[in-house]
Protein backbone atom coordinates (compact mmCIF):
# COMPACT_ATOMS: atom_id res chain seq x y z
CA UNK A 1 0.00 0.00 0.00
CA UNK A 2 1.67 3.39 -0.37
CA UNK A 3 1.38 6.06 1.62
CA UNK A 4 -1.60 8.03 0.12
CA UNK A 5 -3.68 5.22 0.14
CA UNK A 6 -2.69 4.21 3.90
CA UNK A 7 -3.20 7.94 4.55
CA UNK A 8 -6.78 7.67 2.91
CA UNK A 9 -7.26 4.48 5.28
CA UNK A 10 -6.27 6.04 8.46
CA UNK A 11 -8.70 8.93 7.54
CA UNK A 12 -11.38 6.29 7.09
CA UNK A 13 -10.87 4.26 9.81
CA UNK A 14 -11.35 7.50 12.42
CA UNK A 15 -14.43 9.31 11.13
CA UNK A 16 -13.18 11.27 8.24
CA UNK A 17 -10.25 12.53 10.03
CA UNK A 18 -11.27 12.43 13.43
CA UNK A 19 -8.83 10.64 15.07
CA UNK A 20 -7.63 13.09 18.42
CA UNK A 21 -11.33 12.51 19.39
CA UNK A 22 -10.83 8.17 19.02
CA UNK A 23 -7.36 8.34 20.11
CA UNK A 24 -9.37 10.74 23.65
CA UNK A 25 -11.91 7.87 23.48
CA UNK A 26 -9.43 4.34 22.96
CA UNK A 27 -7.07 6.41 26.11
CA UNK A 28 -10.43 6.60 28.32
CA UNK A 29 -11.13 2.76 27.32
CA UNK A 30 -8.03 1.58 28.45
CA UNK A 31 -8.01 3.25 31.95
CA UNK A 32 -11.41 2.08 32.46
CA UNK A 33 -9.50 -1.64 31.53
CA UNK A 34 -7.10 -0.80 34.14
CA UNK A 35 -4.34 -0.43 32.10
CA UNK A 36 -2.94 3.62 32.77
CA UNK A 37 0.52 2.27 33.37
CA UNK A 38 0.78 0.65 29.76
CA UNK A 39 -0.94 3.26 27.73
CA UNK A 40 1.62 4.33 25.11
CA UNK A 41 0.83 5.92 21.77
CA UNK A 42 2.24 3.17 20.05
CA UNK A 43 -0.62 0.92 21.59
CA UNK A 44 -3.23 3.16 21.07
CA UNK A 45 -2.75 3.52 17.77
CA UNK A 46 -2.58 0.26 16.89
CA UNK A 47 -6.03 -0.08 18.63
CA UNK A 48 -7.26 2.91 16.34
CA UNK A 49 -6.44 0.89 13.08
CA UNK A 50 -3.84 3.63 12.16
CA UNK A 51 0.02 4.19 11.55
CA UNK A 52 2.37 4.32 14.75
CA UNK A 53 2.99 7.66 13.80
CA UNK A 54 -0.23 9.48 13.40
CA UNK A 55 -1.10 10.14 17.42
CA UNK A 56 2.09 12.65 16.92
CA UNK A 57 0.30 14.67 14.73
CA UNK A 58 -1.66 15.66 17.64
CA UNK A 59 0.08 14.68 20.77
CA UNK A 60 3.75 15.73 21.03
CA UNK A 61 4.52 12.57 23.12
CA UNK A 62 3.22 9.88 25.52
CA UNK A 63 2.91 12.75 28.63
CA UNK A 64 1.12 15.30 26.30
CA UNK A 65 -1.70 12.28 25.21
CA UNK A 66 -2.15 11.23 29.25
CA UNK A 67 -2.28 15.03 30.04
CA UNK A 68 -5.29 15.46 27.14
CA UNK A 69 -6.85 12.46 28.43
CA UNK A 70 -6.64 14.30 32.30
CA UNK A 71 -8.13 17.34 31.20
CA UNK A 72 -11.24 15.45 29.20
CA UNK A 73 -11.30 13.82 32.71
CA UNK A 74 -12.44 17.04 33.68
CA UNK A 75 -14.41 17.90 31.04
CA UNK A 76 -16.73 14.82 31.94
CA UNK A 77 -16.45 15.61 35.68
CA UNK A 78 -17.58 19.56 34.45
CA UNK A 79 -20.79 18.19 32.48
CA UNK A 80 -21.96 16.04 35.86
CA UNK A 81 -21.10 18.87 37.91
CA UNK A 82 -23.18 21.41 35.61
CA UNK A 83 -25.87 18.83 35.32
CA UNK A 84 -27.29 19.17 39.51
CA UNK A 85 -30.04 21.33 40.46
CA UNK A 86 -31.57 22.76 43.67
CA UNK A 87 -31.08 25.74 45.66
CA UNK A 88 -27.42 26.94 46.15
CA UNK A 89 -26.52 25.27 49.17
CA UNK A 90 -28.28 22.04 47.68
CA UNK A 91 -27.07 22.15 44.95
CA UNK A 92 -23.20 22.10 46.76
CA UNK A 93 -24.15 19.23 48.21
CA UNK A 94 -25.37 17.45 45.32
CA UNK A 95 -22.02 18.31 43.62
CA UNK A 96 -20.37 16.32 46.03
CA UNK A 97 -22.14 13.37 45.36
CA UNK A 98 -22.02 13.89 42.09
CA UNK A 99 -18.22 14.54 42.52
CA UNK A 100 -18.63 10.87 44.64
CA UNK A 101 -19.94 9.21 41.67
CA UNK A 102 -17.97 10.11 39.04
CA UNK A 103 -14.92 9.37 40.91
CA UNK A 104 -15.94 5.52 41.98
CA UNK A 105 -17.46 5.04 38.52
CA UNK A 106 -13.73 6.13 36.65
CA UNK A 107 -11.32 5.40 39.58
CA UNK A 108 -8.32 5.08 37.29
CA UNK A 109 -9.25 8.40 35.78
CA UNK A 110 -9.02 10.11 38.26
CA UNK A 111 -6.19 9.28 39.75
CA UNK A 112 -4.70 10.10 36.42
CA UNK A 113 -6.56 13.67 36.86
CA UNK A 114 -5.03 14.53 40.34
CA UNK A 115 -1.65 12.95 39.66
CA UNK A 116 1.59 15.50 39.83
CA UNK A 117 1.43 15.69 35.83
CA UNK A 118 -2.08 18.10 35.98
CA UNK A 119 0.66 20.59 37.50
CA UNK A 120 3.60 20.25 34.61
CA UNK A 121 1.08 21.15 31.98
CA UNK A 122 0.44 24.34 30.52
CA UNK A 123 -2.53 26.27 31.19
CA UNK A 124 -4.07 25.81 27.97
CA UNK A 125 -3.86 22.20 28.34
CA UNK A 126 -5.66 22.28 31.72
CA UNK A 127 -8.52 23.94 30.88
CA UNK A 128 -11.36 21.87 32.37
CA UNK A 129 -9.73 21.63 35.50
CA UNK A 130 -9.69 25.37 36.25
CA UNK A 131 -13.59 25.60 35.31
CA UNK A 132 -14.44 22.32 37.66
CA UNK A 133 -12.93 24.70 40.42
CA UNK A 134 -14.07 27.76 39.40
CA UNK A 135 -17.96 26.15 39.02
CA UNK A 136 -17.47 24.90 42.56
CA UNK A 137 -16.58 28.33 43.67
CA UNK A 138 -19.46 29.99 41.95
CA UNK A 139 -21.39 27.88 43.35
CA UNK A 140 -19.79 28.22 47.21
CA UNK A 141 -20.51 32.36 46.54
CA UNK A 142 -24.09 31.88 45.63
CA UNK A 143 -24.96 29.53 49.00
CA UNK A 144 -22.37 32.09 51.34
CA UNK A 145 -25.08 34.10 53.35
CA UNK A 146 -25.77 37.69 52.03
CA UNK A 147 -23.32 36.93 48.98
CA UNK A 148 -24.46 38.18 45.80
CA UNK A 149 -23.93 36.21 42.57
CA UNK A 150 -21.55 39.11 41.67
CA UNK A 151 -19.55 38.75 44.40
CA UNK A 152 -15.93 37.65 44.92
CA UNK A 153 -14.84 34.09 45.16
CA UNK A 154 -13.85 32.57 48.31
CA UNK A 155 -11.22 30.60 47.31
CA UNK A 156 -10.35 29.45 50.84
CA UNK A 157 -14.04 28.09 51.07
CA UNK A 158 -13.28 26.48 47.60
CA UNK A 159 -9.95 24.75 48.20
CA UNK A 160 -11.57 23.49 51.63
CA UNK A 161 -14.62 22.13 49.68
CA UNK A 162 -12.50 20.45 47.23
CA UNK A 163 -10.19 19.12 49.99
CA UNK A 164 -12.69 17.50 51.47
CA UNK A 165 -14.92 15.48 49.09
CA UNK A 166 -10.84 14.36 47.36
CA UNK A 167 -9.66 13.12 50.59
CA UNK A 168 -13.52 11.34 51.14
CA UNK A 169 -13.18 9.99 47.36
CA UNK A 170 -9.32 8.56 47.95
CA UNK A 171 -10.01 6.82 51.26
CA UNK A 172 -13.24 4.88 49.31
CA UNK A 173 -11.58 4.03 46.41
CA UNK A 174 -8.28 3.11 47.26
CA UNK A 175 -10.20 1.01 50.40
CA UNK A 176 -8.45 3.35 52.75
CA UNK A 177 -11.30 2.55 55.28
CA UNK A 178 -10.88 -0.67 57.86
CA UNK A 179 -13.40 -2.80 56.49
CA UNK A 180 -14.03 -4.67 59.96
CA UNK A 181 -15.54 -1.20 60.69
CA UNK A 182 -18.38 -0.93 58.65
CA UNK A 183 -19.19 0.61 54.90
CA UNK A 184 -19.38 4.33 56.03
CA UNK A 185 -22.13 6.41 55.01
CA UNK A 186 -20.49 7.62 51.51
CA UNK A 187 -23.58 9.42 49.74
CA UNK A 188 -24.65 10.80 53.26
CA UNK A 189 -20.31 12.17 53.68
CA UNK A 190 -20.19 13.62 50.19
CA UNK A 191 -22.93 15.55 50.50
CA UNK A 192 -21.70 17.50 53.30
CA UNK A 193 -20.76 21.35 53.05
CA UNK A 194 -17.05 22.56 54.81
CA UNK A 195 -17.77 25.49 56.84
CA UNK A 196 -15.09 28.28 56.17
CA UNK A 197 -15.47 31.70 57.60
CA UNK A 198 -16.21 34.20 54.60
CA UNK A 199 -12.54 36.08 56.23
CA UNK A 200 -11.11 32.88 55.26
CA UNK A 201 -8.82 30.04 57.39
CA UNK A 202 -7.12 31.53 60.59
Amino acid sequence: MNSQNKRKTDSESYHHGRLREELLRLGLESLEQGVADGISLRSIAERAGVSKTAPYRHFRDRETFLGALANEGFRLLCVELERTTGSATGRVSAMGQAYMNFAVAHPALYRLMNSPLICTLPDEDIIWARKSLVLLAETLRSASAGSGPEGPLDINAAVAAWAYIHGLVLIRIDGLFPPDLGEPDWEKLSSIVPIVPPTGLR
